[in-house]
């Protein structure tokens, strides 16, 4: 089943990268640091290397889901 005009629930290294503007090497230690917080609170959350929960990417930094 493909949604195209869908938003990914996860955000990836790139998006990371971009956002922030950090190396690729800074992208992914914060997304296992946030992967870490997430599983912390969340012991059934669904974790993927190298990717973050939209959602919580987003809350951390306090960026708005809306657009």
């Amino acid at each position: 089943m493909e949604h195209n005009n869908t938003k990914s629930l996860f955000v990836d290294v790139n998006r990371v990268q971009n956002d922030l503007g950090v190396s690729r090497a800074k992208a992914y230690e914060i997304i296992k640091d946030l992967n870490k917080q997430l599983k912390a609170q969340y012991p059934r959350a669904i974790i993927i290397a190298g990717r973050v929960n939209r959602s919580w990417y987003e809350e951390a930094l306090m960026i708005s889901a809306k657009e």
